[in-house]
């Protein structure tokens, strides 16, 4: 009964004994195991050398900008009508008053030909009371006629002088109605946008195309207050470009007075010189000169990258031991560090 009650008791307690020393093992306590530490390169490894030193250079501030045009506008109908033929799509060039859209006139054209026809029959019946004043007059000069009928007279040229006035308005407001049917290109430019087909209807006021003159390109930026305090009308700056990877010269044309309370920047605008390549919207970088300052800058063959880290090897007592720094801009073929070099301290390329 004893041996029994053994049993039970040492099944479980051989589990947990296996299973401690499955951890054991898995854990590497069985094994040698070498301590952490960081490992430097042989001096045998030490190639050419830089020391660090302070070096003075222009900072510049690049603000973020864009291409816009000067001279935009948006053109609409200034009637209600159905528009018949659009005569250009986006990205052609247009010259100023040349035809872009025709709308329906035909009820127009109807409304010219009535007031064209109202004029000439108030002409015949002016005609007519003018000749019956003549004759009034001498009648009246022969004494065969009354005041009265020669006032008579006089009050029927007169009213009908006044519809022929009112007639020749009516006529020219009809024509200028009918002008507006056809819609010329206030500006020589490009069209950057259509906005409706031809069998939409058009109302006033209801953008239908975009143009711009791309003569009229400038750079807006907005610069951060204690940068554009500094700036002057007529100061050259220098613009990049992007997406064409261009540098062009800008000169600055407005300061905006008023700063924006959010941001705490200025508006600055610049005018550049035309070139075809150049697109309203762009984006753009302004580089604007600040004070020289001094900077630790080192070549960049002497710096290693891994994904965000950026690491030199210094030289100590002839050992190399990596260090991390933190990288500012690029000049040329150096580039600034920011943090983890001091003027004076050595660093060399790791030779495999």
């Amino acid at each position: 009964m004893n041996s029994v009650k053994l049993r039970k008791v040492i099944g479980p307690i051989g589990a947990v004994l296996v299973l401690v020393m499955s951890i054991a093992w898995m854990a590497g306590l069985f094994t040698d195991k070498v301590a952490p530490h960081e490992v430097t390169p042989s001096a045998q490894n030490v190639a050419t050398t830089w020391q660090v030193e302070l070096s003075s250079v222009a900072k510049m501030e690049s603000a973020p900008a864009s291409l816009k045009a000067r001279e935009t506008t948006l053109i609409s109908s200034r009637i209600l009508a159905r528009i018949e033929k659009i005569n250009v799509r986006a990205g052609d060039q247009v010259s100023q008053g040349m035809p872009l859209i025709v709308l329906e006139n035909s009820d127009l054209m109807s409304q010219v030909a009535q007031s064209k026809s109202r004029l000439a029959s108030l002409q015949g019946s002016m005609d007519e009371a003018q000749n019956t004043l003549e004759r009034t007059q001498n009648l009246k000069q022969q004494g065969l006629a009354s005041n009265a009928e020669l006032d008579q007279a006089k009050a029927m040229a007169t009213r009908i002088s006044g519809e022929i006035q009112a007639a020749i308005q009516g006529q020219k407001e009809a024509e200028a109605a009918l002008s507006y049917s056809k819609i010329l290109a206030p500006i020589s430019g490009r069209i950057v946008d259509r906005k409706a087909e031809p069998g939409n209807m058009a109302t006033p006021g209801q953008p239908l195309l975009a143009l711009y003159n791309p003569m009229s390109l400038l750079i807006e930026a907005d610069v951060r207050e204690a940068v554009a305090t500094r700036l002057s009308l007529g100061q050259q700056l220098s613009v990049y470009i992007d997406s064409l990877d261009m540098q062009i010269p800008a000169t600055i044309s407005e300061l905006v007075p008023a700063a924006d309370p959010n941001a705490h920047s200025f508006l600055v605008k610049a005018d550049i010189q035309f070139d075809e390549k150049l697109r309203p919207g762009m984006f753009a970088r302004l580089h604007i000169p600040l004070d020289e300052e001094s900077v630790i800058l080192v070549p960049q063959g002497l710096v290693e990258s891994f994904g965000q880290l950026d690491r030199v090897w210094v030289v100590n007592d002839g050992q190399l031991s990596r260090r991390f720094v933190r990288l500012g801009e690029v000049y040329g073929d150096k580039v600034e560090i920011i943090s983890g070099l001091k003027p004076g301290e050595i660093i060399s390329p790791l030779v495999k």
